[in-house]
């Protein structure tokens, strides 16, 4: 049997279960991401547009508005998968958003580093939110970090704000 050190062996676990590189898609050429992007994980909130934790409810936003001219191309957040932090912020933008109508089925999971990068909205625009932009590394498949929540009532219920 072969062995092969820790690091190798990390980097064999990552390639295995994400099947991903830590490249960007193409389109990433249109904005500069912020240097403040990082690498990190947080539990986080997904509306997903299908009713199930599937790619399609995973779309970064230019994907999901079919590669559309963004009004302002240098906007980061325009190439970003929307997560929030709190679900009380999701639930406020999931009523302001027709294409989520109920019975919407909402999505718990954290932003795992080996999909992508993330910031914290408020640090790049000072807006007081709970959103997060996820820049997604190509190929990535977030929604593999993610479950249905059974009962978003007792969710919201329930939800301890951190800090």
């Amino acid at each position: 049997m072969e062995m092969i050190s820790a690091n190798e062996g990390a980097i064999w676990l990552t390639k295995r279960h994400t099947g991903i590189e830590k490249k960007f898609p193409s389109y990433f050429a249109s904005f500069k991401l912020p240097a403040e992007a990082v690498e990190d994980s947080l539990v986080v909130y997904r509306a997903c547009v299908t009713n199930k934790v599937d790619r399609e409810s995973f779309l970064p936003s230019c994907e999901e508005n079919n590669f559309a001219q963004p009004k302002d191309p240098t906007e980061p957040g325009s190439y970003s998968l929307s997560v929030y932090e709190n679900p009380k912020d999701l639930k406020r933008f999931a009523g302001l958003t027709s294409s989520l109508r109920p019975p919407l089925q909402i999505a718990k999971g954290t932003t795992e580093p080996c999909c992508g990068v993330i910031q914290r909205t408020r640090e790049r625009t000072k807006e007081k939110t709970s959103h997060v932009d996820w820049w997604l590394y190509e190929n990535a498949v977030p929604h593999e970090h993610f479950w249905l929540v059974d009962d978003f009532a007792t969710e919201l219920k329930n939800f301890k704000p951190k800090g």
